[in-house]
């Protein structure tokens, strides 16, 4: 894929998820819980394209994560080929594909972002430790729920895909622990994730208490509750270094050139602390030796005086 086509492409598709993001907020009848909730993933989508486009490189960003996504759509939106819930649910569906899908092909097929993709920090096994436990429970769950002859794919395949989304974040999570720096965008990209699934959630608890038709469904409960969790520990450490970068930035004695890096990126805690220790233990080494120098200057006078002093008696 040529430059070109990648920037055209990805501009397509910015703009496409920007119509839908305000057709949502502006034209749809939906509660406003869920409107706020589609904003944000779709922002958040649109942020992650914006980093890759911005930064050329993948650089903090899980693909894995972003397969388990494209599973759970193609999954959940199953009834695309069966039912019709009108244009906005519609295409909302197919966009939510389709960006995935680009975002997917972008990383893995084209450059420079496959040559730079760090396979080693994405490296979650999440075929074998998320996707078959979903499905093997998934299959349980719906099973003991309804009868055999009851069986029905689209609805195991809805069972399966609630289940997965509330997993499929631990692989980017886990990239941006092992990477440790945090790119704005690439942070900004799962808070906003958090943010829908906390609006999607508010929205399900409003229906279940408003409409008679909808149900309560346990399951709905227990993933939520598991996708919070998941997100609560990003949340605290993202929100907290963000306000250290911010105080940081507005001290006037912060050099201007220093700290380049923390311009486009939020430093996990840990790693902050490790670069603070290194830098106190050069400051205490070069301490060290200006010590050592200064206590070896007399001594070393003391002998050029005791040399000459000698050298004046042989004479």
């Amino acid at each position: 894929m040529s430059d070109a086509i990648r920037t055209v492409t990805s501009t397509i598709l910015l703009a496409v998820l920007g119509i839908m993001c305000l057709s949502g907020l502006l034209l749809t009848r939906l509660s406003i819980l869920r409107k706020l909730g589609d904003a944000s993933q779709l922002v958040a989508i649109a942020l992650l394209i914006l980093q890759l486009v911005k930064a050329k490189n993948a650089r903090g960003i899980s693909v894995r994560t972003q397969e388990l996504r494209l599973t759970v759509f193609m999954t959940r939106y199953l009834d695309l080929f069966t039912s019709y819930f009108g244009p906005y649910n519609t295409i909302m569906k197919m966009v939510l594909i389709f960006a995935t899908m680009y975002i997917i092909i972008l990383i893995k097929y084209t450059e420079p972002y496959k040559t730079l993709y760090n396979h080693s920090q994405d490296s979650f096994p999440h075929w074998k430790f998320a996707v078959l436990p979903c499905v093997v429970l998934s299959f349980f769950v719906h099973m003991t729920g309804s009868k055999l002859e009851g069986f029905s794919f689209i609805e195991w395949a809805w069972t399966f895909s609630i289940m997965l989304e509330s997993v499929a974040i631990i692989p980017q999570l886990m990239v941006l622990r092992k990477y440790r720096l945090v790119e704005n965008l690439t942070g900004k990209f799962v808070f906003f994730l958090g943010i829908y699934r906390v609006f999607y959630a508010l929205n399900w608890i409003y229906q279940v208490n408003t409409h008679m038709y909808v149900r309560h469904r346990p399951l709905m409960y227990i993933c939520g509750f598991i996708q919070t969790a998941l997100y609560l520990d990003f949340f605290y450490q993202y929100c907290r270094i963000s306000r250290l970068t911010r105080h940081c930035k507005s001290d006037p004695t912060t050099d201007d050139n220093e700290d380049d890096e923390e311009m486009d990126g939020l430093l996990f805690e840990s790693e902050r602390e490790m670069v603070n220790t290194g830098s106190t233990a050069q400051s205490l080494l070069s301490n060290t030796d200006h010590s050592l120098s200064l206590r070896n200057e007399p001594s070393a006078s003391a002998d050029a005086q005791q040399r000459r002093r000698l050298t004046q008696e042989d004479q």
